[in-house]
């Protein structure tokens, strides 16, 4: 006998309950066309149980990464870097979504918090190094730390980055005579095969 439920009034829906809807989706989407007894018997529930909740995570990961770059489009830097934690606590291993998190960071004015971020998104992704070398330093350069600032701006000096680069941001200018990055510009210099910019030859 069929049994009528009728449609209960609108209601708000919480996290834990909204991560139990998809893992259910996700489990009734897995279970496809019936099989035979014998197969049935090969597949352990215990594997469909995990591919439900693996799919419910990368569902809930990417449901979260897009309300975390609406956040960001928007400027609500503290709610951005919010979602943008908890799309890292589903997965860490994202150097890209690191650095965005570093970048909304910057923008609240939180800065050694952005400097964190930064450097986990150079040990997620050693692809990332350049630009997250150079990203530490812009956030130590903002919090007024000019030692670690110096720092970072002499490694990312080292792993290649064209002084151009550097001080094109206003930000970096009032490094670019400090005899440490001066030293750094000679070695890369001489790595290249190239002459000191004239700025740099004039102060040695």
């Amino acid at each position: 006998m069929a049994v009528a439920v009728a449609a209960s009034p609108a209601v708000s829906v919480s996290t834990p309950m909204l991560a139990q809807v998809i893992i259910l989706t996700c489990g009734l989407a897995m279970r496809g066309p019936a099989a035979p007894a014998a197969a049935a018997m090969v597949t352990p529930a215990a594997s469909r149980s995990g591919g439900a909740q693996q799919c419910a995570s990368d569902s809930l990961r990417a449901a979260t990464v897009r309300r975390a770059r609406n956040a960001t489009r928007d400027g609500a830097w503290n709610d951005a870097a919010d979602l943008w934690r908890d799309a890292l606590l589903l997965d860490e291993r994202s150097g890209d979504d690191w650095l965005a998190l570093g970048d909304v960071l910057l923008n609240a004015e939180r800065h050694r918090e952005a400097a964190a971020a930064y450097e986990r998104a150079i040990q997620a992704d050693a692809r990332l190094t350049e630009r997250g070398t150079r990203s530490v330093a812009r956030a130590y350069a903002q919090m007024g730390d000019d030692r670690q600032a110096i720092r970072w701006l002499e490694q990312s000096l080292r792993l290649g980055t064209r002084p151009a680069e550097l001080w094109s941001e206003e930000r970096f200018r009032r490094y670019r005579d400090v005899p440490r990055l001066q030293s750094a510009l000679r070695r890369q210099a001489s790595r290249d095969g190239a002459s000191l910019p004239e700025r740099a030859a004039s102060t040695t």
